[in-house]
């Protein structure tokens, strides 16, 4: 399945906490199953229960996974790159680059989306992971 493929399967697709099919992803669930459509596998959860706001009892915990898969970006951004963001002061959100200057995301209350990286988004990035060395 090609990156434009992917995008298109998947805009549209409600938000559902915990969501890991097409009846409703959030941000983890669609980046395992879109990683997983480019033949990347990365985990699905950590193995702990996740509430809604489990944020506010381990702040960490997004980010220890994250740290966890692929390399640092030291450059610019790629497509399949993996960008995550600090929102509120919490690293909390993460999306997958589909362009070099947009990124696929899904957010409470939202369907999966393509946003650009700029404005709010760049002002809350918080970094990126490379899972796929040749991307052009």
């Amino acid at each position: 399945m090609t990156i434009e493929e992917a995008v298109r399967r998947y805009v549209g697709v409600p938000y559902r906490h915990n969501g890991r099919d097409m009846n409703g992803l959030d941000c983890l669930g669609l980046i395992w199953r879109f990683y997983r459509d480019m033949g990347v596998y990365v985990p699905d959860s950590d193995g702990k229960p996740i509430d809604k706001e489990w944020y506010k009892e381990d702040p960490e915990r997004y980010i220890r996974g994250i740290l966890r898969v692929g390399k640092p970006v030291t450059g610019r951004l790629k497509p399949l790159d993996l960008v995550y963001f600090q929102l509120k002061g919490v690293v909390r959100h993460a999306g997958i680059m589909v362009s070099p200057y947009t990124f696929i995301h899904v957010r409470e209350n939202r369907p999966v989306m393509v946003s650009r990286l700029s404005g709010l988004w760049l002002r809350a990035y918080a970094g990126a992971r490379r899972l796929v060395d040749e991307q052009d």
